[in-house]
């Protein structure tokens, strides 16, 4: 995996011309996404509602349990990508991608969290998928699962998009990352719970290469 964090620190300008209020730190941070937005916490619910509602269960929790949970994690962190690169940054027109444009022409500094109505209807959608296919049992797992994936993202997107001082590697990465695809070229660069997936599907280019080629571009 490349890492290349004080050449993103020490090449990308990050412009702050946001009027709103952006938290800066992890109080702050913390208080807006569990406060002052409903959908976190309804996640937060609904996921705790399918573990109480799994632990009720005749079946003991089995190492299937624990499989399906943790293939519903890959599985979301694949999605995630595939999603953001082929269909958020579609050659098409669509809702979708108009909402994530008007994302990337905001500052870079702002606060991102997913309404409330799409994020119940992406997890209630993808529990009633599992549903159709799965053992009760093992569909409350992969759900649980999916749902954990999908609040670590939100929670991960939320966090890079504020003015708070990351400490961690990991969230570090997932920074350089984000602004990478959205300061120098967002055809590149779509991972973000896990990084290293730009490296597997090469979307994950050096900067100076990313320049070189678009200097040369301009030329023509």
């Amino acid at each position: 995996m490349n890492n290349r964090r004080d050449e993103t620190s020490t090449t990308i300008h990050v412009e702050d011309r946001t009027s709103e209020s952006v938290p800066s730190t992890w109080k702050e941070a913390l208080q807006r996404f569990i406060l002052g937005e409903s959908g976190p916490p309804l996640v937060v619910l609904s996921i705790s509602w399918f573990a109480f509602t799994r632990l009720q269960l005749a079946e003991t929790i089995s190492i299937h349990d624990i499989t399906i949970f943790i293939l519903a994690i890959v599985v979301w962190w694949f999605q995630e990508y595939f999603f953001h690169r082929v269909l958020l940054h579609s050659p098409f027109e669509w809702f979708g991608k108009s909402i994530h444009r008007d994302h990337h022409e905001k500052s870079y500094f702002h606060v991102s969290i997913d309404p409330p109505a799409l994020l119940l209807t992406w997890l209630f959608a993808a529990h009633f998928m599992l549903k159709s296919v799965l053992p009760w049992h093992l569909c409350l797992s992969s759900t649980i699962g999916y749902a954990v994936a999908g609040l670590y993202y939100e929670w991960s997107h939320y966090i890079v998009h504020t003015r708070v001082k990351v400490m961690s590697s990991m969230f570090s990465q997932m920074r350089d990352n984000h602004i990478r695809h959205h300061r120098v070229d967002d055809k590149y660069w779509y991972a973000f719970s896990v990084p290293a997936m730009d490296d597997l599907f090469t979307t994950n280019p050096e900067i100076k290469d990313v320049k070189r080629k678009e200097s040369l571009s301009f030329k023509k």
